[in-house]
This record gives C-alpha cells, structure tokens and sequence, in this order.
C-alpha cells in the first residue's frame, strides 16, 4: 500500500532534513519503504513524503515512533490501496 503524507513545514531546510532522517530511521527499523520527501505541486501543501508499507497499520507503527514536530504545522494521511482488475 502506498501511503501520502502530505504536510506544512515551519521550520528551516535544516529542521526538515533532520526530521526526515528521523522518519527515514523509523522506516528501516519497522521495514516500512521511505520512498522519499517531494515538494508538492497541489497549492494546500508544502511536502508530501511517500512511504510503502504492508497496510495502515504498519504504517502507523512507523509514525508513532517520530513525534510530529511543531514546525508541522498541519497533515494528510492518503492511502493508495491496489486494485486488482
């Protein structure tokens, strides 16, 4: 399952790469795919980083180990689920 993240950052370039080091870390300890932080054409968002994951909750066991830093101002969670056609 692919899982969008979209969100408002605050804070500094530097703060951000901090933070995705953070989540990157989170991602090779719960063996969720950190498929990588992009900058978003859709005018509401700032970033959206995108993940591969077994299911929700694997991905949420991944992101209750990263608190959400204030510089976050707010978020999205999409979940692109497979259709088999």
């Amino acid at each position: 399952m692919k899982i969008l993240l979209y969100f408002d950052w605050a804070g500094t370039r530097k703060e951000l790469n901090d933070h995705d080091n953070k989540m990157k870390k989170s991602c090779i300890d719960t063996g969720v795919k950190h498929e990588g932080l992009f900058g978003s054409m859709n005018a509401k968002w700032n970033y959206v980083w995108i993940f591969d994951s077994q299911g929700y909750d694997h991905f949420l066991e991944m992101a209750r180990k990263v608190p959400r830093p204030v510089h976050m101002t707010h978020y999205i969670t999409e979940l692109l689920i497979p259709i088999n056609l």
